[in-house]
């Protein structure tokens, strides 16, 4: 028979035990998530837009980004509609922003897709080089989860003066940066990359009155280009 001071110094220990395994595995689970401090904008927007969620027969691509994905999706879309069911996400968030890794994470929980392009630099200009840098694997790693085949990273578009449109925006600084980043990134892991910045950004032709978007004939440019890479990945990966 145990004596009750043994049985009340067996609970305490027990006790202890219980609370610091809930403890470790507590702390375990909250030093995986990506923290961070959330610098909002005037305007926040997402837009979610996933097709044929039932159709088996085609691959499935998505393309994730800003408002200049917004811009080119419909053509990309379009041009991949032979091939693929092209759906988008698009977002104010930039990496950097713990809310966009949550965003992604509830998507991806929802949806697998067999290519996956992401174009994410001139949003969330508060967030440093390093901050931005230091969510790219976190992102990648989201991104993967849900991917059948490759993720495509596109890099970031020029910012120009509005005033004087032939000359970069000291803002560019940043872009240049990102883009300094992410290439570093992507070829440590042998990521694929789109390079739109060097193909764009002495482009003046291409940009609108905001220096910042495309006009019509620079967005047709970027999704050619995009439509164009993501089918030759598919058919190298097929081959």
């Amino acid at each position: 028979m145990v004596k009750p001071t043994n049985l009340n110094s067996m609970l305490k220990i027990w006790s202890i035990l219980i609370i610091g395994t809930f403890l470790v595995f507590s702390c375990t689970e909250k030093s995986t998530k990506k923290k961070g401090i959330v610098h909002n904008e005037n305007t926040e927007w997402a837009n979610t837009w996933i097709v044929n969620t039932n159709d088996t027969l085609k691959p499935k691509v998505l393309l994730i980004g800003d408002s200049h994905v917004e811009r080119y999706y419909g053509i990309v879309s379009k041009s991949l509609g032979d091939t693929f069911s092209c759906s988008k996400f698009t977002t104010s968030k930039s990496l950097g922003d713990p809310v966009f890794v949550q965003q992604l994470e509830l998507l991806m929980n929802q949806y697998k897709f067999d290519f996956i392009t992401i174009n994410n630099g001139l949003h969330g200009l508060k967030y440093s080089t390093q901050e931005y840098s230091s969510y790219l694997p976190v992102v990648h790693e989201v991104l993967k989860k849900s991917s059948e085949g490759s993720v495509l990273w596109v890099n970031t578009t020029a910012i120009r003066q509005k005033n004087n449109i032939t000359a970069f925006d000291i803002k560019n600084e940043d872009v240049t940066e990102r883009n300094s980043s992410l290439l570093e990134f992507i070829q440590n892991n042998g990521i694929p990359l789109l390079d739109f910045y060097s193909v764009t950004a002495d482009s003046i032709q291409f940009y609108t009155n905001d220096v910042i978007h495309f006009n019509q004939l620079g967005v047709e440019r970027q999704a050619n280009l995009l439509a164009d890479k993501i089918m030759e990945i598919h058919k190298s990966s097929s081959d």
